[in-house]
């Protein structure tokens, strides 16, 4: 079967999105503790002027459970995020059972990612930032079924 441009082109895309997300979550892992807390700062200032837009008078950057939860949401949003172009670039290779294959390699992913921080300055790997991770990669999951689920109804309705 010969492949089209247009799945070269997506096969190609697929390898770039996944190692550049990969690349990503491994720079900020990279990070010493310092440098960690300025990015998780950066993130919880943005926020915050976001929420201010609505209410003057929220600053959210004086809570540290604001902050913690700010940090947490940002693991899940990362893998949330990995679990999408994991699921897409096995879509494009035509793998089998790729949506609990994909699961797996996030889970696996964020046990390297939490190793990896243990020999990083002023980082420790935490088990729950493993199950935080995979949180975000199955809700990644969940939406995809959803749709999937929602999509076949509409033609069965058809």
């Amino acid at each position: 079967m010969k492949l089209t441009k247009q799945g070269r082109v997506g096969k190609i895309l697929s390898i770039i999105l996944f190692i550049f997300w990969l690349s990503l979550i491994f720079f900020f892992s990279n990070q010493n503790g310092e440098l960690s807390s300025q990015s998780s700062s950066l993130v919880v200032n943005i926020v915050n002027s976001f929420l201010q837009l609505f209410n003057p008078s929220i600053d959210i950057s004086i809570y540290p459970t604001a902050t913690f939860i700010i940090r947490k949401l940002a693991h899940m949003f990362l893998y949330f995020i990995l679990y999408l172009i994991t699921y897409y670039m096995m879509f494009q290779f035509n793998i089998e059972k790729r949506k609990s294959l994909a699961l797996l390699f996030c889970f696996l992913y964020a046990i390297t990612d939490e190793v990896h921080q243990l020999f990083i300055n002023e980082r420790s790997g935490q088990i729950t930032d493993v199950l935080i991770d995979t949180s975000g990669s199955l809700i990644a999951l969940l939406l995809i079924f959803t749709l999937n689920h929602l999509k076949k109804n509409k033609k069965d309705n058809l």
